[in-house]
């Protein structure tokens, strides 16, 4: 996470009101820089005031939050770890602990310190770290706690209840009327990790989620999935790796679909104020015997940008799948194609406000060639035979409160449009859902 300019300015004022005694000059220069944005000349002055002879917990905060503002963080911890045995300025001193370890690519260790400030009494502490801890663990690869600590694992719980306009995503044409395809569902997912060895930088991890989505009347259409994996971390040439493998399985309507095996290959690096993220997972598929046309390989390449755009958190994707499957042939003469070629763009954007809330928004646009040449009737009662294209718009908007200490409630809407030149495969719908979720 990035602090913005305001928020460190903030928190710079902060240092500068705490200690009354600390009104030197050049303690008073280098908050006035600092709030300039000229950190370097900050960094001087403070300096400069320490060699004077000044002494006390804001100058040593001051000179924290510069330098973890010019990226040298490794002398900013120095810094916040002298303020961790003082009453007035450990949690604050924590909370930049924890942003700091973040920025680094070291989310085992931020854990540690936004699980101390969880109890806090100040409200705004207590918000800022509890959002954290969300944040890391619905992330990718998100760390259990820090070595030190022994409460090695992180999960999180989340109970949901929605409404799905067309939950079968038909074509409206083919629904009788409007409420055809229309249902309530409850989800349920669980997910969690336990630190096997080593530290998050250089480690191994077990991780694993289970999903369930229940539908009021369609009971066919009720979704299972269960999933499982290892990985190990480690440094390569200042890039934060992850290597490891996962095996999940997926059921519909009670009736197991495929399994997944995934290797994963995810590689992690800062560059200025963002984070580039580049991840390679070759799956292959097995279906089970109603389902052999799934059976084949998935590689998925996928390039994750994320960084602060004023006071938002802006992450933005693209991803390639190129699939490989066995295709479904009926005795008719039919053919459907199961291997597309698919690029997606997407957007999303986080933007948090004061009491606990925050607001998100996000839109995938993803595009969809098949191999090989579809031959099937469509919705109209035509007979075509031609490669299938299709495009998919989905868009979401939501907004997230904090109840109380690690508990989230979370509302989103998500409008769905999916366009294809085979018009049996094209439909809008949209779901509405409110969500319950508790970190561990």
């Amino acid at each position: 996470m990035e602090l913005t300019p305001k928020l460190l300015a903030g928190l710079l004022w902060w240092g500068a009101v705490a200690a009354p005694a600390i009104a030197e000059e050049p303690f008073a220069n280098g908050t006035a820089a600092f709030k300039g944005g000229d950190y370097e000349r900050a960094l001087a002055h403070f300096e400069q005031a320490r060699q004077s002879g000044q002494q006390g917990p804001s100058l040593t905060y001051n000179l924290g939050v510069t330098l973890f503002k010019l990226g040298r963080y490794q002398a900013a911890q120095a810094q916040f770890q002298q303020l961790l045995e003082d009453p007035e300025w450990s949690e604050v001193a924590r909370l930049q602990l924890g942003l700091m370890a973040e920025k680094q690519g070291r989310p085992v260790s931020a854990v540690g310190y936004y699980r101390d400030l969880t109890d806090s009494e100040s409200p705004k502490l207590r918000r800022l770290a509890l959002m954290r801890l969300s944040a890391l663990a619905r992330a990718p690869g998100a760390e259990p706690a820090p070595e030190q600590d022994p409460d090695r694992g992180l999960a999180l719980l989340s109970l949901t209840s929605g409404y799905d306009s067309n939950a079968y995503s038909l074509q409206n044409e083919l629904l009788t009327d409007d409420s055809v395809g229309a249902d309530t569902f409850t989800e349920l997912f669980a997910w969690g990790q336990y630190r096997l060895r080593g530290t998050a930088e250089d480690g191994w991890r077990l991780h694993g989620f289970a999903f369930g989505r229940r539908y009021s009347d369609l009971e066919s259409l009720n979704l299972t999935s269960f999933n499982a994996g290892i990985s190990r971390h480690m440094p390569w040439q200042g890039w934060r790796v992850e290597l490891g493998g996962v095996a999940e399985t997926a059921s519909l309507g009670g009736e197991r679909v495929t399994n997944e095996w995934r290797l994963v290959g995810r590689m992690q690096q800062e560059f200025g104020n963002g984070v580039l993220t580049l991840a390679y997972q070759p799956s292959y598929f097995n279906g089970t015997e109603t389902y052999r046309y799934l059976d084949g390989w998935r590689q998925r390449f996928e390039a994750r940008w994320a960084a602060p755009l004023a006071i938002m958190d802006i992450d933005v994707l693209y991803r390639l799948d190129l699939d490989d499957r066995q295709d479904l042939a009926t005795a008719d003469d039919g053919f459907y194609s199961y291997s597309p070629r698919r690029q997606t763009f997407g957007v999303e954007a986080e933007l948090p406000l004061s009491w606990g809330w925050s607001l998100h928004a996000g839109s995938h646009y993803r595009l969809s060639n098949y191999r090989g040449n579809n031959r099937l009737q469509d919705s109209d009662g035509e007979f075509k035979q031609q490669a299938r294209e299709g495009n998919r718009l989905r868009s979401w908007i939501g907004a997230e409160v904090q109840l109380l200490p690690r508990l989230q409630l979370d509302a989103r809407v998500i409008r769905t449009n999916n366009d294809d030149n085979f018009d049996i495969y094209s439909y809008e719908k949209t779901e509405a859902s409110l969500s319950v979720r508790y970190v561990f």
